[in-house]
């Protein structure tokens, strides 16, 4: 812990949701997604950095980064789990500074405080945990001290932001797919067995009959395929022709308990009429 330039301490900050309106986050810092231990240090080892952008008022002059904390060591310091921490790598600590320790290659955030009698400390801000003098026997580097801390994130990372995109594209892609084969299926004069069949693939547990309905209403509003008549329907599927019932009253679940599943099945043997015609 050598060449230390020990000075008045410049409390960091923390920034609430409502301290951050107006602020312009135009600055690229690195972000470290493995937690910073409060409590008893543990290695977090090295993680690839992903970027945020942070604003300049709380960059200091020196190289920065940003981490998150867990543990409750140091909710004294307004410190909790989850917060964001903007991190500065000072040339410099002073006294009182919440640093980032690397103790014998485990890491851990507490204050700094160098005694009178020239002893130095590591002292957690929560009565649950003791301070840990450093002694001549132990390698520890300071890693940065904390410059601000955030409540509330600014931003998600890139990283996360880019994996729920392909995520959802991804999902997108598979939908589209299956929503253009079972087109090609019913409008094509292909074979009933096959239609029949891939109406029970998608269907199979993964989707409600509602789900499937959607794509063979969509195909009778656009004409693709022609509505069957109440003559195909019969009432053989618990519902008669009179002069109060609709096509919606039918396929309405509020007015027929068994709308569902018996729109589903009744379309399937109407479309396989259909097609098999």
């Amino acid at each position: 812990m050598s060449g230390l330039h020990i000075k008045k301490t410049g409390k960091a900050y923390l920034l609430n949701e409502s301290d951050m309106e107006g602020m312009v986050f135009n600055t690229p810092v690195p972000f470290f997604d493995a937690p910073v231990s409060c409590g008893i240090p543990k290695d977090t080892g090295d993680v690839p950095a992903v970027w945020m952008m942070m604003p300049d008022d709380i960059l200091g002059a020196n190289d920065t980064y940003c981490t998150r904390a867990k543990g409750d060591s140091m909710i004294g310091a307004n410190i909790m789990p989850g917060d964001l921490l903007v991190m500065e790598m000072v040339p410099e600590y002073h006294s009182h500074d919440i640093v980032l320790a690397d103790i014998d290659g485990e890491r851990t955030l507490k204050t700094y405080y160098l005694a009178e009698n020239g002893e130095q400390w590591l002292i957690p801000s929560n009565k649950k945990y003791k301070a840990r003098r450093i002694d001549g026997t132990m390698n520890v580097r300071f890693l940065g001290k904390v410059k601000a801390h955030l409540r509330h994130d600014p931003q998600d990372t890139m990283a996360h932001i880019m994996e729920s995109i392909e995520e959802a594209r991804a999902q997108m892609a598979v939908e589209q797919a299956q929503s253009e084969d079972f087109k090609k299926l019913v409008i094509s004069p292909a074979c009933a067995d096959k239609v029949v069949g891939r109406l029970h693939e998608l269907s199979d547990g993964k989707q409600k009959p509602r789900d499937i309905l959607m794509p063979l209403r969509a195909a009778m509003e656009a004409g693709a395929i022609r509505r069957p008549t109440w003559a195909e329907y019969g009432s053989e599927f618990g519902f008669k022709r009179t002069s109060k019932t609709s096509l919606s009253d039918y396929t309405d679940p509020t007015k027929n308990k068994y709308a569902d599943e018996q729109q589903f099945w009744s379309l399937v043997d109407i479309f396989r009429s259909l097609i098999a015609r």
